[in-house]
């Protein structure tokens, strides 16, 4: 699976809610797709980088979540 399938995937999954990366992973490989943790981590902080997707906190099970950025 090359880098462009992994990030639609990726924002796929991002489309149906909030997701943690072990979440997001977890469901990729639900999927049947083999995926290099260091591709997939890359991958998640370009899309963060890029204003596509945004990373943030959550105190109580201190984790962090990543979630499809909002227009405002």
């Amino acid at each position: 699976m090359n880098k462009e399938e992994i990030r639609n995937k990726i924002l796929e999954i991002l489309s149906k809610g909030d997701k943690t990366s072990t979440q997001i992973r977890d469901e990729l490989l639900e999927m049947g797709e083999e995926v290099n943790l260091m591709e997939f981590r890359k991958i998640l902080a370009d899309l963060v980088r890029e204003g596509i997707i945004e990373k943030y906190p959550v105190y109580e099970q201190r984790k962090f979540y990543f979630r499809l950025k909002t227009k405002h």
